[in-house]
């Protein structure tokens, strides 16, 4: 009878629990971004991250996780089949600057499971009042959350214990703690940063000797310490590396139509051929991207997505630098009618450049296009790299006239991306 008794005791406790669990949303907290690389503030960079971690955490519906966190499911979208129906899953995108004595903060919400912007808005503070500052952008978080916080639902039993104690975060969820200590740390960088700019202390001199311990001084004599590469920085360096030549050297997805073949009103000899391509980027570049660099900011915009990468975790190859701003990772198309021995009867470019469109055989019928563009831009200065990828689809529709007998001798269509530097060498052993 006891055993009976306890059993329906438990059953009863269960059931309780669930009745009152609420449901809630899942709220993605990751760095702010510094839009002006303004050294002096940017601390706020983690500073702000961590003040509207702390304030929404006090929210029993709101789940928090951090960048690891938004990292785990975009590398694993299948975690998300696992929540509740119906929860949202969202990401706020924070960005700053600093004009005098100004902050000036936008922040974005976004809908992971679809990368929609929900809704984006404006605030500025006084630099020298955090308090209010951090009070506002609390407040803006808030007010763009609360159509997408569930209500609380009043359980029909009586708690059990009193306050938060039976709140329970899900087990794969990174909750984002409380960071008092990071908060602290970054009003005392403020204060001594003001302290250096009103001239009551000075900044410390890289090259000037130092005590790192008992007995020991040292000087740093590079002549750039920022721009020196650090070995501790080696392991990120190489995965960056070999994320962003995989994303150079192939990072399209083509589809090609079946070329159609028409005769040509004005000239029945000849047939009018249409050829029908859409370019994209490979669908898991971006996943690639989020799940195997630690990247210092993110930005998301329609369908534009804008990494960025610091000194801070990085070292910058000079080839990789020198690469990038030379433009020699821009490639275009270039399309090729073959006969059945691989000798081109048609070639087509897509290029604006105008030295690739300046070609002509007597032989191979030669047509330049421009309707293809980069979906992948980089931009590198001397403290970040920033790679922006762009998820559209660009249709394009070639057109050419052949004359029948040879347009007969078609056996396949080749189209191949050339590195832009070296298209015209490759059209001359073509043509």
């Amino acid at each position: 009878m006891r055993s009976i008794i306890l059993k329906n005791i438990i059953l009863f406790l269960v059931s309780m629990g669930f009745l009152s669990a609420a449901s809630g949303i899942y709220v993605y907290v990751i760095p702010f971004e510094n839009i002006k690389n303004d050294a002096a503030i940017s601390w706020l960079s983690e500073g702000l991250a961590d003040m509207v971690t702390t304030d929404l955490d006090r929210n029993d519906n709101i789940y928090l996780k951090n960048q690891s966190g938004l990292e785990e499911v975009m590398a694993n979208r299948s975690l998300l089949l696992q929540q509740k129906r119906g929860t949202k899953n969202l990401l706020i995108l924070g960005k700053y600057a600093r004009a005098l004595n100004k902050i000036s903060i936008t922040v974005q919400l976004i809908d992971i499971s679809s990368w929609d912007e929900l809704d984006q808005r404006k605030i500025s503070g006084d630099y020298n009042n955090l308090k209010v500052l951090n009070s506002t952008l609390a407040e803006l978080v808030h007010t763009m959350l609360n159509p997408y916080v569930p209500a609380q639902k009043a359980s029909p039993y009586p708690a059990l214990v009193k306050g938060k104690g039976l709140k329970k975060k899900p087990v794969y969820g990174n909750q984002a703690t409380k960071r008092g200590k990071s908060i602290n740390l970054a009003l005392d960088n403020l204060e001594e940063k003001m302290d250096i700019a009103i001239g009551v202390r000075h900044e410390a001199d890289v090259f000037e000797p130092r005590e790192v311990g008992s007995g020991e001084w040292v000087m740093d004599v590079s002549m750039d310490p920022h721009i020196a590469d650090n070995p501790q920085k080696r392991e990120n360096t190489g995965i960056m590396v070999d994320v962003i030549n995989t994303l150079m050297e192939n990072p399209y997805r083509v589809n090609l139509s079946r070329p159609a073949f028409e005769f040509n009103p004005e000239n029945r000899k000849e047939f009018n051929v249409v050829l029908k391509v859409d370019y994209s980027l490979k669908g898991h570049l971006i996943k690639d991207m989020l799940s195997s660099m630690p990247y210092s900011g993110l930005k998301q915009e329609g369908s534009l997505t804008i990494f960025y990468f610091n000194r801070d975790r990085y070292n910058f190859p000079e080839n990789m630098t020198e690469k990038i701003k030379l433009g020699k990772h821009r490639t275009v198309p270039v399309i090729q009618f073959l006969d059945k021995n691989d000798l081109a009867l048609v070639v087509l470019v897509d290029s604006p450049e105008i030295q690739n469109q300046n070609h002509s055989s007597k032989e191979i019928i030669f047509e330049p296009f421009h309707f293809f563009s980069p979906l992948i831009e980089y931009t590198i200065g001397g403290w970040s790299l920033q790679v922006a990828l762009e998820t559209v689809n660009i249709p394009a529709e070639y057109s050419f006239n052949i004359d029948i007998s040879k347009a007969r001798k078609i056996n396949r269509v080749s189209l191949k991306f050339i590195p832009e530097d070296e298209v015209r060498s490759y059209l001359k052993n073509i043509l």
